[in-house]
């Protein structure tokens, strides 16, 4: 254990926020180790500093240009993967690399360069959340493809369930099952700390949550006519919180934020909160719509309904249970929210802490 050396990558907020139980028990006991931004999104790490303690950032690769373009981001990613090489190619070179453990989390571009970059300089790479499958390359877009890669490369696989472990099968290396995600803790660590509400609301309201790169950027047409019929839906007595991403905006039309038309409607547009804020609002919301694989793991520890805008998924929590699946039905919309009181369930608990499971498996095998 003495000699072992442990790097975390990490290159968007959901990936620090997943991340932070496994990065919190690290602190707690003491054990060094250093972290790596990889540029792929800015990170506020305020948001999770009251939960982690300060983080200090070892190294920072050039972040993305904040444009969204495909070209930009291709750029992004090859100077990010050569920026690796000549960091890791400095950092390592009195080290046994044998005994170094890169960490991984997900599904993003960022884990995939990682993994390409553990295994270019013989890495222990070490893949958190590991094991989900949409079974789909364009769905989620290019998450599952990234998932593929970094499965395909890893030399540690931490599963969230029994059924992720299942789709490693004829995968190598080590496979745990850590019986949930990480993600409950951080998420109960949030719901306790009692955010504020990020936007004014008067009575009963929903979230809606619309911002894949598949939907509003290939599939535009697709999504304005779901929307469509979403905001034709909504009942008299429900307000609908629109969180807008960046990418978002770009199948809504000039005008349409905080314009005082889609008020009357019962439409309130809001940008993206702090994390502690917006799980918040969910808690107070009766129901959610959302195309977010994160925001479907966050209905169902809340025990709120979620009808998801997808046609696959790379999750089960909430299948069966608090959530539906979309597909290509359209008439699920208004089905789900006339009925959404009969996916209501309890708030899901942490049995354990998967993060001290981690910790323990990375320091005593």
């Amino acid at each position: 254990m003495k000699d072992r050396q442990f790097y975390f990558l990490v290159g968007t907020l959901v990936e620090l926020i997943k991340l932070s139980p496994v990065i919190k028990e690290f602190k707690r006991r003491k054990i060094p180790f250093k972290l790596i931004t990889s540029g792929q999104n800015e990170i506020p790490f305020e948001v999770i500093d009251k939960y982690t303690g300060d983080l200090n950032v070892n190294y920072s690769f050039r972040e993305k240009d904040k444009k969204s373009s495909i070209p930009l981001f291709l750029i992004w990613a090859l100077r990010s993967f050569v920026s690796g090489i000549f960091f890791f190619n400095s950092e390592l070179r009195r080290l046994n690399k044998k005994e170094v453990y890169l960490v991984l989390h997900g599904d993003t571009v960022t884990s995939m360069i990682g993994a390409f970059l553990g295994f270019a300089f013989g890495l222990r790479i070490v893949h958190v959340e590991s094991g989900l499958r949409s079974f789909n390359f364009f769905e989620p877009f290019p998450e599952e493809f990234c998932r593929f890669v970094v499965s395909n490369l890893a030399y540690i696989h931490f599963c969230p369930n029994r059924w992720a472990m299942n789709n490693l099968k004829g995968i190598k290396g080590r496979k745990v099952n850590t019986r949930q995600n990480t993600f409950i803790e951080s998420l109960q660590w949030a719901a306790e700390s009692k955010g504020k509400m990020p936007v004014k609301v008067k009575g009963k309201y929903f979230v809606l949550v619309v911002h894949r790169q598949e939907h509003v950027i290939f599939g535009k047409q697709k999504t304005k006519e779901i929307l469509n019929c979403i905001f034709n839906n909504i009942p008299e007595n429900l307000t609908c919180v629109f969180l807008v991403h960046e990418l978002t905006k770009n199948i809504l039309a000039k005008g349409d934020i905080n314009s005082k038309k889609n008020i009357k409607k019962g439409i309130i547009y809001m940008a993206r909160t702090s994390f502690v804020n917006f799980v918040r609002l969910l808690k107070g919301s009766e129901f959610i719509i959302t195309d977010g694989g994160t925001n479907q793991e966050e209905a169902y520890y809340l025990g709120k309904p979620c009808l998801i805008l997808r046609n696959v998924t790379e999750r089960i929590e909430g299948l069966g249970r608090n959530a539906v699946l979309m597909g290509n039905d359209y008439n699920r919309i208004p089905e789900f929210i006339m009925n959404y009181k009969q996916f209501r369930k309890r708030e899901i608990l942490h049995i354990m802490e998967p993060s001290k499971l981690i910790v323990d498996y990375l320091i005593e095998r």
